[in-house]
């Protein structure tokens, strides 16, 4: 196999590894990852709670609850 591969030496392996850096940083993660389908989200509700500490002038305390129903289309 390293008989087939572009450049010799140092340089030419330096090179290869640009390329597969290059090739990482280009390629679309979320094609990757599950393929062209996606989920289908059929219900959702977002719950956002703020409360001020008496203590502690400007510090808010903040939960965020998100609820979700996701159904991933099954190959058949």
């Amino acid at each position: 196999m390293a008989e087939n591969l572009p450049g010799r030496g140092l340089w030419g392996w330096l090179g290869r590894q640009f390329g597969y850096v290059k090739k990482a940083v280009d390629a679309d993660v979320q094609t990757l990852a599950k393929g062209d389908e996606q989920p289908t989200v059929i219900y959702r509700k977002d719950h956002v709670q703020e409360a001020v500490v008496p203590e502690k002038p400007g510090v808010k305390l903040r939960r965020t609850v998100i609820d979700e129903v996701i159904v991933e289309k099954q190959e058949k």
